[in-house]
């Protein structure tokens, strides 16, 4: 009698973990991380790295996933250096195998991101209470680098003397930001790394093994009514000089949840609109790049609580729920 190997959510027929597919998934994963030495926007995909190896988990098992994992991390160190490695693991395949096991324990893709959001929060917050000063530095010394490029692409370019002072000026004050709001923004980082893993591996499935995915699911997120409390008060904190950093960073991060909350809303309705996909996507992408998008969405997400704007395109109850036969 042979053994099978793990089912398939989405074909039902059996995968037996395979050596190929292991070697396979640790090199494309440190390959992709290793991508943080090209120039932007190529080294972007160095946050979609950890990929591989959630879909490694799904098809071949833990232990494949997970040998996958150390075997980009050796890559990675033989290639760079060993603190490289640590920073792979900690913030980029740990928190994607995470994901991937919520969704092959059946808690959902929503629930996987939950779980990678919350671990990355963990380490953030670990290095925020032993290092903090370290972490300022270097998110500032990285602020003040990337800016620098920037301006030298500007002069370049022939940017007249006046935009240079008036863009200087931009980055000063946006420094002074930063300095303040840096724990908001890993908090923020964190979010939109694990949102874009998922969107990423959720594409894949969709056209490889659509049986892992919920449908509609990210369409359903509503965060609790206490999150309007949250900002209420980090809003009436700001006013207090002793409060107004960490009141600013708690105002930061609950408007960004808000503003997910109002992108579910936006999905929601753009779904079920009587059109094809691609106008469907288009109209999405209308209100993504509008300049007042985040405010527009923030605001949506936060009066979403009270009025519930999904209600208003479900189907009658009765329809929903079809009844039995009358006696």
């Amino acid at each position: 009698m042979t053994q099978q190997g793990p089912v398939s959510a989405g074909t039902g027929a059996g995968s037996e973990p395979s050596l190929g597919g292991l070697l396979g998934a640790g090199f494309v994963s440190a390959l992709l991380f290793g991508t943080a030495a090209l120039p932007a926007p190529l080294s972007t995909l160095l946050l979609v790295s950890p990929v591989p190896l959630a879909i490694q988990r799904l098809q071949a098992g833990a232990a494949s996933a997970w040998l996958a994992g150390a075997l980009a991390a050796a890559l990675v160190a033989a290639a760079t250096a060993p603190v490289a490695a640590l920073v792979y693991l900690s913030l980029l395949a740990f928190p994607g195998l995470v994901l991937a096991e919520a969704m092959a324990r059946g808690r959902g893709l929503l629930r996987g991101c939950a779980w990678a959001f919350f671990v990355l929060v963990g380490f953030v917050a670990l290095c925020l209470a032993t290092v903090p000063s370290s972490v300022a530095d270097w998110i500032l010394a990285a602020y003040d680098t990337g800016h620098a490029a920037f301006l030298a692409q500007l002069r370049q370019g022939g940017m007249p003397q006046d935009g240079l002072a008036e863009w200087q000026g931009f980055v000063r004050q946006g420094r002074q930001v930063l300095a303040v709001v840096y724990p908001a923004f890993l908090v923020i980082a964190a979010a939109v790394l694990v949102a874009a893993n998922a969107a990423l591996l959720r594409l894949y499935l969709l056209r490889r093994d659509p049986g892992w995915l919920e449908d509609g699911e990210f369409e359903r997120v509503r965060f609790p009514i206490g999150l309007v409390l949250a900002f209420v008060l980090s809003g009436a904190a700001v006013a207090l000089p002793l409060a107004r950093p960490a009141a600013y960073n708690v105002l930061l991060v609950v408007a960004f949840f808000f503003a997910l909350q109002g992108l579910a809303v936006v999905g929601f309705y753009a779904r079920r609109l009587a059109a094809p996909p691609l106008v469907r996507g288009l109209a999405l992408t209308l209100v993504l790049v509008n300049p007042w998008a985040a405010q527009m969405l923030g605001l949506l997400g936060l009066f979403d609580n009270f009025f519930d704007f999904r209600r208003f395109a479900e189907p009658p109850t009765d329809e929903r729920t079809p009844q039995g036969p009358k006696a």
